[in-house]
């Protein structure tokens, strides 16, 4: 049973392994340019990719804001910015759509992914995505980092690690600062994405 266990755990660290190389090439991308917002941009663009890829067929994938009815009364100035927005135009169509970018109404929006090349403090993640919460109280969130030093993902790995979470947010990390790839954290942003796209059972 334990031969099978480490099959298991083999096979999913390869995964992951697989499935960041690309993410891993952001550190090629530094021999040409050090500016954190180009770095950052290709790894915002790569995740986007990802979501797409897995999402695209049922949902819309943006970055903007989400709109509410009840934006004026609060201030329309304190609309935040979302990195990534998974929503669905069946349900409304978006506003002033070009490209990636879209204003959202919150009723199409199923759920905001944010991400951060790298992270002084998980505190500084865990702030911004409570006031996505505040913005947006009933779809899922998840922060993304793209490198931290530490594990970022509060639970259990699994396939169904987004459930039972209430309204808390979750974040995860994708490589560790020595640019090798955090399975569980890899894992946990693929099995957020199948979750969004409504997939309940382990594969």
């Amino acid at each position: 049973m334990s031969d099978m266990l480490e099959v298991w755990k083999e096979y999913w660290v390869s995964y992951a392994d697989a499935f960041a190389q690309p993410l891993q090439s952001n550190g090629l991308v530094s021999r040409f340019v050090t500016n954190a917002n180009v770095t950052g941009s290709y790894a915002e663009a790569w995740i986007r990719s990802t979501a797409r890829i897995m999402l695209g067929n049922k949902f819309r994938i943006s970055t903007g804001a989400v709109i509410r009815p009840t934006d004026k009364i609060y201030d329309l100035g304190r609309v935040p910015q979302c990195d990534l927005i998974v929503w669905d135009p069946s349900e409304l169509p978006g506003l002033f759509e070009c490209g990636e970018f879209a204003l959202v109404p919150v009723a199409a929006v199923r759920a905001v992914i944010e991400v951060k090349r790298t992270l002084s403090s998980k505190d500084q993640l865990l702030r911004q995505l409570q006031e996505r919460r505040e913005h947006i109280p009933t779809c899922p969130l998840l922060g993304v980092v793209v490198s931290h030093s530490a594990p970022l993902l509060d639970c259990d790995c699994t396939p169904n690690w987004l459930k039972g979470r209430g309204s808390k947010p979750g974040m995860t990390r994708l490589l560790d600062d020595k640019n090798k790839p955090d399975t569980d954290g890899v894992m946990a942003f693929i099995y957020f994405l199948a979750q969004v796209a409504g997939h309940t059972t382990p594969w």
